[in-house]
């Protein structure tokens, strides 16, 4: 079930990867949440327990490699699959767990970088055994924007809670049908340029064309 699960959502991001690209930050979420309240094999208990842990980078991926990143600094919009090519360019510092219950896997990660609006973008999403999908969703944290740990519901689907908080200069977003309480005390696990990209990866994706964290405050609110 978790196979199918994550080739199921790895499908989904292979299809509209150009859309969630190109819309930005925003859409990239959107895109990332619609799979999250999708019914069947994304909510359900695959059987799976999640005895310890492994760090991101000991995972495997869920179905093929999928890591697309777009470079939005000419109208080319080249799109990048390799992680060492972008992660110095998003503009921000992104923070991970750095491990996952054994059984997790890994269905996609990608976003952008020098877009002319927002800057850099950077989406992952796993697949939790007997959970299904989390996603995180980062981008630089601009002036004004709150630095306080916020989580709703989503429109969507009222089992999968959204969690905005910010740590440093980076505005972090998570997603899951994990309760509230779960997705608040994982800011507090969140550590700077975590290994994730899976051992061995050649992502099937275009390829180019011509620390400890500081403490994130938690406010939650329904």
């Amino acid at each position: 079930m978790r196979n199918r699960a994550g080739s199921q959502l790895a499908a989904l991001g292979r299809a509209g990867v150009k859309r969630w690209l190109g819309g930005g930050a925003a859409l990239g979420l959107l895109l990332l949440t619609l799979a999250l309240s999708g019914c069947g094999p994304f909510g359900g208990d695959d059987g799976v327990t999640a005895s310890g842990a492994k760090s991101l980078a000991s995972l495997s991926w869920c179905d093929r490699p999928l890591i697309t990143f777009q470079d939005d600094s000419t109208t080319a919009q080249k799109q990048l699959s390799n992680w060492s090519d972008v992660k110095d360019q998003l503009g921000f510092t992104p923070y991970l767990p750095e491990s996952m219950p054994e059984g997790t896997c890994l269905a996609l990660a990608g976003g952008s970088i020098h877009n002319p609006i927002y800057g850099g973008q950077f989406s992952i999403t796993y697949v939790l055994p007997k959970i299904g999908p989390v996603s995180f969703s980062e981008a630089p944290l601009h002036q004004g924007m709150s630095s306080k740990t916020q989580c709703i519901q989503s429109a969507q689907d009222s089992k999968t809670m959204i969690c905005v908080g910010a740590i440093s200069n980076t505005s972090i977003t998570i997603a899951s049908r994990q309760p509230e309480a779960d997705l608040q005390a994982m800011f507090g696990t969140l550590k700077s340029n975590v290994a994730w990209v899976p051992g061995g990866s050649s992502s099937s994706s275009p390829k180019s064309t011509p620390t400890t964290a500081p403490a994130a405050t938690a406010t939650a609110t329904k």
